[in-house]
């Protein structure tokens, strides 16, 4: 029911794909490619996976870098179109022509920008936590203090923006701490670097597949005006915003995550998504 397997992409980086399929048998499934965030991977996810693959064939990309998939060398170009590449050359793997695409975090970019320039390829965006870009020094001084302190002691003095301590399993911040310190500094510093230099609101507007939009209510990374600015810029979208929520909601809060997800998949597609 869960496949693992590897694709090499036009510019020589292998990348991990995971498809997680609990739909009908006899049925023909709507496919749901779900995007993570940085520092992450697709384990992530696995708190969100078993309310969607029981209505989508769900594929994990692990993102370049990330998890699974292979850490480019250095000489290899670094963009936002190649990170959108990556998804279409992920897709033209599986077969698969046109998806329902969600993304948390970073993941939302790469997903922002596959439904502005490959249009056809995308019926429908949601998106957890996920502006155009991350532009600003927030990142950067992540990026900074983690190269001479380290990872694990920098990112811990994160976590009250993450997750609402104390009203969270520890566990559950203890293993996205494991997660978090299991990438490679060095890519990091490529990979949110470039991220920290880069917006896109003005591209937007080009969305044109229904959108939702799910701003944490209480976002310390980045800026809830921005999830604001993105609905009344993308003419078919809707914003749900997680009063008092936290960044990492797909993490702490993924029961509500996978049931707005549902709710916005029905109201839209209720040929596909049953209730």
């Amino acid at each position: 029911m869960t496949i693992q397997s590897n694709f090499t992409t036009s510019d020589g980086v292998r990348l991990a794909l995971h498809i997680d399929d609990f739909t009908d048998p006899w049925k023909k499934a709507p496919v749901l490619v779900m995007l993570h965030a940085a520092m992450g991977s697709s384990r992530r996810f696995y708190s969100m996976v078993p309310g969607l693959a029981r209505h989508f064939r769900v594929v994990r990309l692990d993102t370049r870098g990330h998890g699974e998939s292979q850490i480019p060398p250095a000489s290899l170009p670094l963009d936002k179109a190649r990170l959108t590449r990556d998804v279409v050359e992920a897709l033209e793997h599986l077969g698969l022509d046109r998806v329902h695409v969600l993304g948390n975090s970073a993941g939302g970019y790469a997903g922002q920008q596959l439904a502005i320039h490959y249009p056809a390829r995308v019926l429908s965006l949601v998106l957890f936590g996920s502006a155009p870009g991350f532009k600003g020094e927030q990142g950067k001084r992540w990026l900074a203090d983690a190269a001479v302190r380290g990872m694990r002691p920098v990112f811990a003095e994160t976590i009250n923006d993450r997750f609402p301590i104390g009203e969270v399993d520890q566990r559950l911040v203890d293993w996205f701490m494991d997660e978090i310190c299991s990438n490679d500094l060095a890519w990091l510093a490529r990979y949110i670097g470039y991220w920290t230099d880069t917006e896109f609101m003005d591209e937007v507007s080009a969305i044109a597949c229904p959108t939702l939009i799910v701003a944490p209510g209480a976002e310390p990374i980045g800026s809830v005006s921005a999830y604001l600015e993105m609905h009344k810029r993308i003419t078919n979208s809707q914003v749900v915003t997680y009063a008092k929520a936290r960044h990492n909601i797909c993490d702490y809060l993924p029961d509500a995550c996978v049931a707005d997800a549902l709710a916005f998949y029905r109201r839209h597609f209720p040929s596909e998504i049953a209730a």
